[in-house]
Formats: structure tokens, sequence, C-alpha cells
């Protein structure tokens, strides 16, 4: 990476790194199979080339249940080496199953409280009733731990075999292609630190102003890793603990994206604002069927509209970019459709929606 000069600081600046993880990625691209979004299209499309119906199956069978594959994220958090995905998987597969249930629950139960359920499904839950409030996503959508602690290494052994499937078959090619999007967006990341320091850092990726608080106590934060992913169910995920702080976040989320797509908002506003109107809808209708044919005094004799009125709608109609003015030899001006600017109007608002 570049040489990167802080040009502000705070108590958070000196705690914060930037780091790939193909583990990390490889784990929420398989979340996002399950329900992609629209620029997930293309990649779920090879996907499903190159993978078999019965992968599809079991991958509904091993995420679906779990949060989407949520309950799986943190089992990465105290891996060293994230380029080895291999040796990940072959990490989470040689856990015990206590370590195993201690990061599918988010590590908020002690091991050593965990250990003393011996894993029976009523002991466990009631470990889980006694720090609820920080493991509540355990308690929406009926989530049921039962199956995965009636034989943990059996479960460790399929949702492994899952993960080794689908590198081997699929995503081991598809790395070189993402790490560009990494590298952006950790360049992108690093210039607002230099710019804002840690805090702002903070703030701009999470919307949030404080640190979660020590998990437990009596371990401080120390540690916050920013981790760029492409393919990931929601704008960013924190997972904390144990003295660390982990950002995964969406790596095109960049400030020059983000710009782009506050553009794209107003643009939206001020084409629905125009079209939010019944007579330039109509007026609209009659330039979209009669191309270049159509002008003021033909389209208020047409509608029943004063010329004064026509005259204010198209001005906002040409203003939102929906119709462009087209000047004759005898100075008659008429008007064409710019289809383009209404086919974009839905990539506008999920863009939106979604990114920001």
């Amino acid at each position: 990476m570049p040489l990167q000069v802080i040009e502000m600081t705070d108590p958070l600046t000196n705690l914060i790194r930037f780091r790939t993880s193909p583990v990390y990625e490889l784990m929420l691209s398989l979340s996002v199979m399950l329900h992609p979004m629209r620029r997930d299209s293309a990649w779920v499309a090879r996907a499903r080339e190159a993978l078999e119906p019965e992968f599809w199956a079991e991958l509904a069978a091993v995420y679906e249940p779990y949060g989407k594959g949520g309950l799986f994220f943190e089992m990465a958090i105290d891996y060293p080496d994230h380029e080895d995905v291999e040796g990940f998987f072959e990490y989470v597969r040689a856990l015990d199953p206590v370590h195993f249930v201690f990061y599918l629950t988010g590590r908020v139960v002690p091991v050593e409280r965990l250990a003393a359920t011996r894993l029976e499904p009523a002991a466990v839950w009631a470990a889980l009733d006694e720090v609820k409030e920080l493991c509540y996503w355990l308690y929406q959508g009926d989530i049921s731990l039962e199956p995965i602690l009636a034989d943990v290494p059996a479960f460790q052994e399929r949702l492994t075999a899952l993960w080794r499937r689908y590198w081997n078959t699929f995503f081991r090619d598809e790395i070189d292609a993402l790490r560009p999007h990494w590298e952006r967006a950790i360049r992108d990341k690093a210039s607002i630190l230099s710019r804002a320091g840690g805090q702002g850092l903070f703030e701009y990726v999470l919307g949030k102003s404080e640190l979660p608080p020590p998990l437990p106590p009596d371990h401080p934060i120390t540690s916050i890793v920013f981790i760029p992913i492409y393919l990931i169910p929601s704008p960013v995920y924190m997972f904390y603990g144990y003295g660390n702080v982990t950002v995964l976040f969406d790596s095109e989320r960049t400030e020059a994206r983000r710009t782009e797509i506050e553009r794209g908002k107003e643009q939206a506003l001020t084409v629905l604002k125009a079209l939010s109107d019944g007579s330039r809808l109509d007026i609209l209708r009659l330039i979209a069927r009669h191309e270049a044919e159509m002008h003021g005094k033909k389209i208020a004799a047409k509608l029943n509209l004063s010329a004064s009125a026509v005259s204010r709608h198209l001005s906002q109609l040409r203003d939102a970019g929906l119709i462009e003015e087209h000047m004759h030899e005898d100075r008659t001006i008429t008007y064409r459709l710019q289809q383009s600017v209404i086919e974009r109007l839905p990539n506008m608002l999920f863009e939106y929606l979604w990114y920001t």
C-alpha cells in the first residue's frame, strides 16, 4: 500500500488497520447467493453455471436456517491468516465443539460457561438468556441451534465441506478479480483516515460516534480492523469482543461512489417531481407518441391547456432532462422524449436505497 501521511489523529487512529480477507469474502458471498441483489446477478449467474444443483440445495439447508449464514461469520475472528483459505476450513473443522459453539453464538458466553452446559440445548439457551441483549439476533427469525447441538462435529464437517466445495469448484478462480475492488476500497478509507482521523473514519463507515463497550468488561479495545467485502448482504457488519472490533464494509461504497449516488438521488427527485403531475404526464405521452412533431401550440390544442400552462410544464420536463428541444428552420421548437432518463430512474433509486 502507498505511504499514508496521517494529518489528523485521535485515540482511535492508532487502533485502526486495514486488511483483505478471502475468507470473509467467501463466507459472505454464500449469503448473497441465497438472496442476490441486482448488482450480484452476474456473479450468481456464473456460480450457477459452475455449481451443480445439489450444491444449491446444500447451501440452502446449511445457511438458510442460521441467519442466512450470519451465525458463521465470527468463525474467522481469531483465525490468523485470511489468505490461507484452505487452512481456514481445516481450522473450523478441527475446533473442539465448545469453541465452535462459542463462535457460532457470537462469543457472548464465555468458553468456561459453555463448557459447563455440556452443550445440552436447554442449558445452552439458559446461558444465552443470561446475556440475551448481546445476542438478540439468535432470538429473531426462529433460529434453532438444536440441529447443530445434536452433533456438533458432524455439522462442522458438513459446513466445511460446503465451503471447500465452493472454493474448489468456483470461488478460488474469482479471487484475482476481487482484489482490485478490495484495494480501491482500502485506499479510499485510508484517505478518509488521513484527513479525518480514526473517529472520522469510524463515523463515516458505521454511522456511529462511539465504540461498543468492552466485552468482556476487562478486555479494553486494542484493535479495530476494517475489511472490504465486495459481495456483502448488508452495507456493513461489525463484530466486537476480546479487545477487537472487526468491521466488514461494502467495498463499493467509496467516497466517489457515494457522491455519485447523491447526485443520482437529486436527479431522481427532480424527475419524480416532474412526473408527479397528470398534465405533464399527458404532455410527455404526446411527445413520446409523436416523436419530433409536437410543439407548444399543438400540445395546448390537443390537451385543452393554455399556452402559458404548457410552457411551464415543458420547462419543468426539460429541466428534469425528460425532453430535449429541437429548433427547426422556421424557428418552431419540437420535443423528443429522453427515454434513457426514465430507464435510469429505478437504478438511481435502488442505488440510493441500498448503498447509502
